[in-house]
């Protein structure tokens, strides 16, 4: 199975978050970022996490991740494209992996995945790359839950 990706638009990516970038004339946009669940202890975290080696394009994904409990923010601190690959959920809560899409988020641009989104690591087109990232967790629950593919899917540019 092989995905093309696509540029990254909030149009298209709407159903699974939103895309961190400024949008028409006015001097703020805001953004909505839910860190809520009914975890007592519920907390907001905040980390920078660097990557060292580019993913080049065709890139295998091999599994994805979602949280339960919180919405999850990728912000780059340098201009720098990153791999977004995502799914819905099945009605058993399993990735659907028929409706894998596969965007290109150039520099200026960052998302949030909402909660109980499947998502593909964290892959950065150009390298050296640092982002800030946000999420809520809690120590009653596991905030991560992976799923390992059965068949890597490729993610291409278009020929």
């Amino acid at each position: 199975m092989s995905r093309i990706v696509q540029l990254l638009n909030q149009a298209d990516f709407s159903d699974f978050g939103d895309v961190i970038e400024h949008r028409g004339d006015q001097r703020r946009r805001a953004l909505s970022i839910d860190f809520t669940h009914d975890h007592g202890d519920m907390r907001r975290a905040f980390w920078v996490s660097k990557v060292v080696e580019a993913t080049d394009l065709p890139a295998q994904v091999r599994f994805l991740e979602r949280h339960p409990f919180s919405d999850q923010a990728f912000v780059p601190l340098r201009d720098t494209r990153f791999l977004v690959v995502i799914c819905p959920s099945n009605s058993d809560g399993s990735p659907n992996l028929d409706q894998i899409h596969a965007y290109e988020a150039g520099p200026g641009q960052g998302v949030i995945y909402r909660r109980n989104v499947w998502h593909a690591p964290l892959s950065a087109l150009t390298a050296p790359a640092e982002f800030f990232v946000t999420m809520g967790i809690t120590d009653k629950a596991a905030n991560d839950e992976f799923y390992e593919l059965p068949t890597p899917i490729a993610i291409k540019r278009e020929a």
